[in-house]
């Protein structure tokens, strides 16, 4: 799922989330009663072009007013194939009046090569305020007061971020062994990285002096200066690698699938004769499955997945990477967050190896024939779950004792990072949907909840 952030730094979002809560529950029933009357209803195929857009809007006090547009068009031809479609394009241009934006072209279609699947991405992202928390998850310790400007132990609301320029190129390619449905999977992908301390001259432009930003070191800087960062590594690079895999799928409905299994095993290979350092090579596994609890109404799904470095170094900017056979997100970040724990911390767990887990129930509430779209609304309920599976090494002797209480805590070694929540899926002729979901922190350790809004389901 492509999922927008907003974080309104704000008391008052809590009460504006619990009110996002109760107004589910209210369209919940009353979808519910409605839907009695249209359970026979089944969807006319959709044919030719079909435009989906939505627009963007946000607002940070930090990076400013969020605005841009998303589009999303998808070439159903004679509709014989539907729901599945022949060409997809994504297209995504949004920036904040700060200098962020993200700029993105998405291009998946299984009828450009006969019997290959395409897929390619051009995407450009500046995020003036990426998250940063340390390595190794809870062992890192959040302490929330140091980036709340209410608090006693403030010390900026930037304490815990650095500023990220990603430019990402890439190509994918799947065709199937033997006609089954066993896939290979090659792919080629090239992703600049410009990293710095973030730029508070920028983010102070328009603020009261009560307001603005101190000139002070955030964590990113301290790991830097520890030596836990590497000079060769601090302010990014350009990573080229390739992605060799299999895939193995059975579900009945790419879009929203109510049966069947999604597994795969792919590999990144980064020689060192072109990247940093000496190269790497990381193994990601994916296994997701989708259980039909009540026909055409209520799905269980299901996902594991374990990504890991196996040889070489990887810089500590990639090791969060998310390697998939299908790359359409832009949030391309570790554990925490709307791709992974709804509810936590974005990036709250980054380690050299990290397991998450996902389960999901999807119930379609209602659904209609509408000025020629199929239109369903659906709900979720949904538990997330992470752990860093091998830690990141770490050396500590530079980093004062007095500091090394604070925020780093060997303790937590083996911590399950735990959330739950609900979300509200609206779905155009199945292969448009706009997702909003509403995740819950088990323990403060990773933050409080988060609300996100997207397109498509998490998997």
């Amino acid at each position: 799922m492509l999922s927008l952030q907003f974080y309104i730094l704000s008391p008052r979002k809590h009460i504006l989330m619990k009110k996002f809560v109760l107004l589910l529950v209210i369209i919940f029933s009353g979808l519910s009663f409605l839907n009695a009357q249209t359970d026979s209803l089944k969807e006319r195929p959709k044919t030719g072009l079909n435009f989906g857009a939505l627009p963007i809007a946000g607002f940070s006090t930090d990076v400013g007013v969020l605005y841009g547009v998303i589009l999303n068009v998808f070439n159903y031809g004679n509709g014989k194939i539907y729901p599945k479609y022949y060409h997809n394009l994504y297209m995504e241009a949004s920036r904040t009046s700060k200098g962020g934006r993200t700029l993105q072209m998405f291009f998946d279609s299984e009828h450009v090569l006969k019997g290959i699947r395409l897929t390619a991405d051009v995407s450009h992202l500046t995020e003036q305020a990426l998250p940063f928390y340390g390595f190794n998850g809870p062992e890192a310790v959040f302490n929330s007061g140091l980036n709340n400007d209410e608090s006693s132990a403030y010390v900026s609301r930037m304490f815990y971020c650095y500023d990220r320029k990603l430019t990402r190129l890439l190509v994918n390619l799947q065709g199937s062994i033997g006609g089954t449905k066993l896939k290979w999977l090659g792919g080629i992908q090239s992703i600049d990285y410009s990293i710095h301390s973030v730029d508070v001259n920028a983010l102070n432009k328009g603020l009261k002096d009560s307001k603005k930003l101190p000139q002070v070191d955030g964590l990113y800087d301290d790991y830097v200066k520890w030596g836990l960062i590497d000079n060769t590594e601090k302010n990014g690079g350009r990573l080229n690698f390739t992605s060799l895999g299999l895939v193995y799928d059975t579900r009945n409905n790419e879009p929203n699938p109510d049966k069947g299994i999604w597994t795969e095993a792919i590999l990144a290979v980064a020689p060192g004769a072109i990247n940093p350092e000496d190269g790497f090579t990381r193994l990601a596994l994916t296994y997701r499955q989708y259980f039909r609890l009540v026909p055409n109404k209520l799905t269980l799904a299901c996902r594991l997945n374990w990504r890991q470095t196996i040889s070489g170094k990887t810089p500590f900017y990639f090791i969060s990477y998310q390697l998939t056979s299908r790359p359409f997100s832009t949030n391309i970040d570790g554990l925490g967050g709307s791709n992974t724990i709804r509810g936590i911390l974005r990036n709250r767990i980054i380690a050299d190896g990290m397991a998450l887990g996902n389960a999901e129930l999807r119930f379609k509430a209602w659904q209609t024939y509408w000025h020629k779209q199929n239109i369903y609304i659906s709900f979720t309920s949904f538990y997330d779950a992470g752990m860093v599976t091998k830690k990141q090494d770490l050396n500590l002797s530079l980093v004062p004792v007095a500091e090394r209480q604070i925020f780093f805590n060997e303790n937590k070694a083996g911590y399950l990072n735990q959330s739950f929540g609900i979300g509200m899926h609206f779905v155009m002729n199945q292969n448009f949907n706009v997702a909003f979901d509403y995740g819950k922190a088990f323990s403060k350790i990773d933050g409080t909840s988060g609300f996100y809004m997207g397109i498509g389901y998490l998997f």
